[in-house]
């Protein structure tokens, strides 16, 4: 599995562990991409065999890092894993098990997104293979790249993730491998995202300097929405802005966002979405559960958010 993170050693440690409770043989290899924390020291501590790290001198992004990652990965099968999304400890197993009996080439899962507390804020159903193709046009129906495991030969094929996109460019892959490749679904949630303060796109400044970033993706997949008849992003750039802004915390900010689309492409959806937005997070996690169904937690979540600390199996080898 191939872990780009920069500056997150708290959260990576955690999410570390995750990873490293999966129950089938693996390598990790972890992409530090210029961190100036107590990250380097601290992966020069570890001690399992099964852990490999390569650092940037510079800051080079994330989706350089995950190339990196990916060249120097050993395994036929990569996953990703962000280093602060969680993973169930069987992910690893269901996944390579759905993609060996049905003779796939990639495979996803269905996924909770939870709060810094890890409490659930909505569940995400695995999305269907024979749609996958056309809901990709229209948004990430996948998420981030913690629930995605494909061959790295395909991986390589495909030329990894484009370092020319910053935000979307896990969304822009899924696209690509969907568009060619077999790929299968696992209906339990095997993830989580967890939303806080610090996601790569929460800040404002951050979520709007990505307009450039997410009108390239358009461009590059706008021709092929449109020979299916779809608008490329459904909601477009405000769409995809407001729920970051929502993400965040920043539900007023997220609502005019929302609004703004409403009105430019006359959409009920986000005139919806405006008005959840402001009613607040108890409002939007009920309105989402009436939609897909109750958040609850999996099994394996509930065990780690009654954990009195963070998992530090990854600190068994430091000094």
């Amino acid at each position: 599995m191939v872990i780009p993170t920069r500056n997150r050693w708290p959260m990576l440690s955690r999410t570390l562990g995750t990873a490293l409770a999966q129950d089938v043989a693996l390598e990790i290899v972890i992409v530090d991409d210029a961190s100036g924390d107590e990250t380097p020291q601290r992966l020069r501590e570890l001690a399992d065999p099964r852990v490999r790290s390569i650092r940037h001198n510079r800051r080079e992004g994330a989706a350089r890092s995950r190339n990196d990652g990916i060249v120097a990965a050993r395994a036929a099968w990569i996953a990703f894993l962000d280093d602060d999304d969680l993973w169930a400890p069987d992910k690893l197993r269901r996944q390579l098990a759905a993609v060996h009996g049905e003779g796939a080439d990639w495979c996803w899962s269905a996924y909770v997104a939870v709060d810094a507390s890890l409490e659930t804020v909505y569940l995400s159903p695995a999305a269907r293979p024979g749609h996958l193709a056309q809901g990709l046009l229209r948004e990430n129906v996948l998420g981030g790249p913690s629930g995605v495991l494909a061959r790295t030969d395909l991986l390589c094929a495909l030329g990894g993730f484009d370092t020319a996109l910053s935000g979307t460019e896990d969304w822009d892959l899924w696209i690509r491998l969907a568009a060619g490749a077999k790929g299968a679904a696992v209906p339990e949630v095997l993830w989580a995202y967890v939303e806080h303060g610090t996601n790569m796109l929460a800040g404002t400044s951050s979520v709007e300097a990505h307009r450039p970033d997410f009108e390239r993706l358009a461009a590059k997949h706008g021709a092929a929405a449109e020979r299916l008849g779809l608008h490329f992003g459904a909601t477009g750039w405000t769409g995809w802005a407001a729920s970051r802004h929502r993400q965040a915390g920043r539900r007023f900010r997220a609502a005019a966002t929302y609004l703004r689309g409403a009105i430019s492409e006359r959409s009920p959806g986000q005139l919806a979405r405006a008005v959840l937005a402001i009613a607040g997070a108890g409002v939007w996690k009920r309105a989402h559960a009436l939609v897909v169904g109750p958040p609850e937690a999996p099994p394996w979540l509930a065990e780690l958010a009654a954990q009195p600390s963070a998992p530090r199996s990854a600190d068994r080898g430091a000094a």
